[in-house]
This record gives structure tokens, C-alpha cells and sequence, in this order.
């Protein structure tokens, strides 16, 4: 008893010793209603199933050491043409992925670096280590974890965090850190955009059997007015703070119906800066226990749910959603709020698999709060066609109007692209409002020596372009791309060929179409190990002005594996672009190299 009581307390003082340090560390985090956060890590980690104790009944089966990941790098020399020299860039990229066990406790590290000096409020360089054992799991430096789709979801952090899913009834989560760093103004760039720093914490509790739960998440983000210097008057950006709680739940009512939903409310103050007010029947608003209520505080409700009857063949189920007005999480990048949606959804699958249809139906409507001149009462759906009526053929369709957010960029971004990291720190969505999908895959003429396949492809999509939380014009866009690939196997060689067109259509009615071909070769050498591309394309776009641009590429690849542990790899781009009689040529050669490890310290035989 006495050895269990002092392995408790050092444990308290040790947590109690990491929560001062952090304290001091953010002190603009760790506030009264923080310290309720705090006391949620303190019970995950002084539990009497805590992972050490556990850990010692098994150290004899478990290796003393594993370590394996991989470690990258990429070096860029890529040409510029100004005026009438070229203009050389140099640019280091670096990438790796570690995990190291020490008796069945995997802690795994990653990062990625550049040494292109960038200035974004979601940063290229991050690291993380990502320690864990059995069921529970933590996160220290950059990471991303989700609660529900109406608190925390998915948004880059920087701190740490933890998950814990002990055998049993009780699970939880708890997140601290930083969402977005401080991003000044300068009028050396314009494009920048400004933001304050953002701090957040979070925690998820509940209760799990089998697939029933019940979960209570709660986020709280705040932006520190200090961070950044006085902002030019044309700037309107001001500090804010959001607090968001939700329940969510799944019950199995009966042997084949399923209940389940969120309800969430969300504190949003527009300006920190105000005057603080008091809030009446706070003890009926959990939310407002972690949030000074100010002048320019909204509150905002979201809700969903959906009941489901499901068979081995089909299931069928109704669903209502609805989001209030300016409704919004700090917790997650883009919401799309002011709607209602009743639905009803359906599955059902015919000859043994090889037809499933499924879709989602309903009406939605907006403006809930009467404050536009216009309501918009439309019906919704969604549905999906799955054939495969033979192993040579698959067919599938899908059509949605559903909004939602999504960041595809036609296929000429890709086959132009001169720096395969120059959009990472970007963030570029589109609302998409309506989209239509067909993709079919045909192979045929199969043998030992030769396999043959044709693919075809065709997305309609209309949207309003989205960027840094800023709407633009409504567009529509077509891409259409149809391939064909023979594989001669006794040669090691794989030969394609594909056209894609893209046209679009922006809000002003300016319209402009894309196309062309891409061939592209490839063959394999030294037994498999080495790998050569030879890839050509060229595309041409048109506006309603008549050319406006042409472009011509060459890609040359070489990909030697030695030993499965060393990979080295070549590629160079060569890029001639044809715009208003001006014509330009770009280049950019790449050198990588990859290495992957595995080292096992095997546990000494002391009879030996």
C-alpha cells in the first residue's frame, strides 16, 4: 500500500509540476475556465489504469527497442525568365517520419521543413511526435484532431494533445495549442493577409459500448490582440474569441434501428475589445461558463440527427439538420450555416453486390432568420450509382447539390505545375453547390503479355470560389479527361495516352477552355529497380478574346531503389509558354532522395 500511495503522489506532482510550467508557458490560454480543461488531463493521467503500471506486465514479451520511418529530401534548381536573362531559384524541401518503440510504447515523430522562407497563418514547417501505447495516444508540436463536425474538426494546432480510450465504459480527449500564428501587416506585401494569433484548447468526454456512445466535446479559441502591431484603418480585422459545446450521441433502439445526433451551441464574440455583460440563466448555458459574454457576443445553435433501419439489403432512414445563422467553430476551416435540411436517405444493393444505389433526399431552405428580401426553399439530394457488372468493367455515377466545400483544381494545375510545394501553405476552397460525376474503367485484351485498359472521366461542378474565409464570383466548370494504357510485360514497359478538356465559366459570363494531349512512357530496368518516364503534353487555352496562352512540357524522370532502403530519383522539367506573342521558357531539375530504416535491438539471452 505504502509503494502504490508514493508512485500516486509522485505522479500528482509531477502533472502538477507540467500544469504550472504550461501556466507560465500560455498564460492567455490557461484561464479559470481553462483550468476545468487541465482538471480533465489531470484525471486521464492519473487513472489507476494509467499506461506505465500496465506496461510492466508485459515488458518481458516486447522488444527493448524498434525504431523505423523514413527520412526525405528534395532539391529544387528551377530557371525564371525576367526580361531577357533567366533568373536562378534554389529551394530545399525535407520531410520524415520516425517511430521509435521502447517496449510497445510507440512514440512516432514527423516534420517538414523548406528553405523557402514563407509567411502563411498555416505554416510549411512543422514537426510532431506522437507518442503512444495501447489505447492511448498523444500529440506534441503540429497535429489535427477532431471531436464532432460542429466543435473541433480537423484544424492544424500547434501544442499538444491527448486520446484516451481505455477498455470500458469512458473515453476522452483534450487538445492545447496554437490554431493560427500571428501574421502582420506589410506593405511590401500585399497579398499577405493579416491575422492575430489564435490560441485554442478543447476536451471531449463520454461514455462507449459497443456501437452506442454519448460524448460531451467542448472548444475555445481566442485571438491575442497584442500579437500583431496597429493595423492600417482600410484593414476592419478585429480580435475575437468563439466557445462552442455540442452532445452527440448513437443509440441502438432495437435490433435494426439506429438513432443518433449533435446538438451544439456556440458562443461567437465578433470584437474582445467590448464591453463584458452579464449573461442570465448562465446556469442553463454551459457554453457561456468558459467565455466572458461581451457587447458584440452572438449565440448559435446547430443541430442533426438521423434515424436509420437497416437490413442486409437495404436500409432506409430520415434525417433533419439545421444551422443557425452566422453559426461557426473556430474548430474548423469553412461551415456552411442559415439552412434547414429534412431528409431522407436509402441504400439498397441488387445481383450479389454488382448494382448498389444509395442516396439522400430532402428539402432545405435558408434565410431563417428573415433578414434577406428572398427565402431559397429548394430540393436536395444527393445519389450514387455503383455497377460492376464483370471483373473487366466498373461504371460509377453521382450527383449531389448538397453544399459543400472542396478544394479540387483542374487537371492543367497539376500538368503545368513547375513546383510541386509552391501551393502547400495555400488554402484554396470552393463552395460547390452542385456537382455531377461519371467514371468508368474498362480492361480488356488480357494476357501474360499484354494488358490493355481504357478510363473515362467526366465532373460538372458550379461553385463560388472560396479563399481565406473571402466569397467570390459563382462559376461552373467542366473537366472531361478520357485515357488508354497498354502494359507489355515481358518488356517492362507501360505506355499512355489521355486528353483532358477543362471549361469554365465565371460569375461575369467570361468563359475560357483548356485542352490537349498527354503522352507519356515508362519502362523498367535492372530487374525492376530502376524506373524511367518520358512524359510530353501541351495544352492551349482560349477566352472569348480568341488564344490567350500556350503551353508545351517535357518531363524526364529516373527512379533507382537500392537495397529497399535507399531511393534515389531525377526529374526535370522543361516548360515553353506561349501568352500574347510573349514567349517564355522555364526549367526546373529535381534531386531526391529517400531513406528508409528499420532497426530492431533484439533482447539479450542472459543463459548464453
Amino acid at each position: 500500500m505504502l509503494r502504490k500511495r508514493s508512485s500516486s503522489a509522485l505522479k500528482s506532482f509531477i502533472v502538477s509540476e507540467k500544469l504550472s510550467y504550461m501556466k507560465q508557458r500560455w498564460p492567455d490560454i490557461i484561464s479559470p475556465s481553462g483550468r476545468c480543461l487541465m482538471s480533465v488531463m489531470f484525471f486521464l493521467l492519473s487513472q489507476p489504469s494509467a499506461v506505465f503500471p500496465q506496461s510492466l506486465e508485459n515488458l518481458k514479451g516486447q522488444q527493448p527497442i524498434t525504431l523505423n520511418g523514413f527520412i526525405s529530401t528534395n532539391q529544387l534548381l528551377s530557371t525564371q525568365p525576367q526580361d531577357t536573362l533567366h533568373h536562378f531559384n534554389y529551394n530545399g524541401y525535407y520531410t520524415g517520419s520516425l517511430n521509435l518503440s521502447l517496449y510497445g510504447i510507440n512514440i512516432p515523430f514527423t516534420f517538414t521543413y523548406s528553405s523557402k522562407k514563407l509567411s502563411y497563418t498555416h505554416p510549411f514547417n512543422q514537426f510532431g511526435l506522437h507518442p503512444s501505447y495501447k489505447w492511448i495516444k498523444s500529440h506534441i508540436g503540429y497535429a489535427s484532431m477532431s471531436f464532432t463536425p460542429y466543435t473541433l474538426n480537423g484544424h492544424l494546432f500547434f501544442g499538444f494533445g491527448i486520446e484516451a480510450d481505455p477498455p470500458g465504459l469512458f473515453r476522452g480527449s483534450v487538445m492545447l495549442g496554437r490554431l493560427v500564428k500571428a501574421v502582420g501587416y506589410d506593405s511590401l506585401k500585399p497579398q499577405q493577409v493579416p491575422a492575430y494569433r489564435r490560441n485554442g484548447y478543447g476536451f471531449k468526454v463520454g461514455m462507449a459500448k459497443d456501437n452506442d456512445f454519448v460524448d460531451i466535446a467542448l472548444f475555445r479559441a481566442t485571438d491575442k490582440e497584442n500579437s500583431i502591431p496597429a493595423l492600417p484603418e482600410q484593414y476592419s480585422l478585429t480580435p475575437q474569441e468563439n466557445a462552442v459545446m455540442s452532445i452527440s450521441f448513437c443509440k441502438s433502439l432495437f435490433e435494426h434501428i439506429v438513432l443518433a445526433g449533435e446538438y451544439a451551441n456556440s458562443y461567437i464574440t465578433t470584437d474582445s475589445r467590448t464591453e463584458s455583460q452579464h449573461e442570465k440563466n448562465i446556469l442553463f448555458r454551459p457554453t457561456a461558463w468558459f467565455i466572458p459574454v461581451r457587447a458584440s457576443t452572438i449565440r448559435r445553435n446547430a443541430l442533426r440527427t438521423n434515424l436509420t433501419y437497416s437490413r442486409q439489403r437495404y436500409s432506409i432512414g430520415a434525417g433533419y439538420e439545421r444551422v443557425d445563422p452566422e453559426y461557426t467553430s473556430f474548430g474548423t476551416y469553412y461551415f456552411s450555416n442559415n439552412l434547414e435540411n429534412i431528409t431522407v436517405n436509402f441504400s439498397v444493393n441488387f445481383l450479389k453486390n454488382k448494382l448498389v444505389l444509395s442516396g439522400n433526399t430532402g428539402l432545405q431552405r435558408d434565410n431563417l432568420d428573415a433578414s434577406k428580401m428572398n427565402n431559397n426553399n429548394r430540393f436536395v439530394g444527393s445519389g450514387n450509382i455503383n455497377a460492376t457488372p464483370g471483373e473487366k468493367l466498373n461504371l460509377n455515377v453521382s450527383y449531389s447539390n448538397f453544399l459543400n466545400y472542396t478544394n479540387v483544381r483542374s487537371v492543367f494545375d497539376y500538368i503545368n505545375e513547375s513546383d510541386p510545394y509552391e501551393n502547400w501553405d495555400t488554402l484554396q476552397y470552393r463552395q460547390i453547390s452542385q456537382n455531377i460525376n461519371f467514371s468508368g474503367n474498362y480492361q480488356f485484351g488480357n494476357s501474360k503479355d499484354k494488358r490493355q485498359s481504357v478510363n473515362l472521366n467526366l465532373t460538372y461542378q458550379t461553385s463560388a470560389d472560396m479563399q481565406q474565409n473571402e466569397t467570390g464570383s459563382e462559376a461552373g466548370f467542366f473537366n472531361a479527361s478520357a485515357a488508354y494504357t497498354i502494359n507489355l510485360t515481358p518488356h517492362n514497359l507501360t505506355l499512355t495516352s489521355s486528353i483532358n478538356m477543362n471549361y469554365n465559366e465565371t460569375g461575369d459570363n467570361n468563359t475560357s477552355t483548356t485542352w490537349g494531349p498527354v503522352l507519356s512512357v515508362s519502362k523498367l530496368f535492372l530487374n525492376k529497380a530502376m524506373r524511367s518516364t518520358l512524359t510530353g503534353s501541351y495544352n492551349t487555352t482560349q477566352n472569348e478574346e480568341g488564344p490567350s496562352s500556350d503551353n508545351f512540357n517535357i518531363r524526364i524522370g529516373l527512379a533507382y531503389t537500392l537495397k529497399k532502403q535507399h531511393n534515389f530519383s531525377f526529374s526535370y522539367l522543361g516548360q515553353s509558354r506561349k501568352s500574347n506573342d510573349k514567349q517564355a521558357f522555364h526549367s526546373t531539375l529535381t534531386l531526391g532522395y529517400v531513406y528508409n530504416f528499420n532497426v530492431i535491438k533484439q533482447k539479450s539471452n542472459h543463459n548464453e
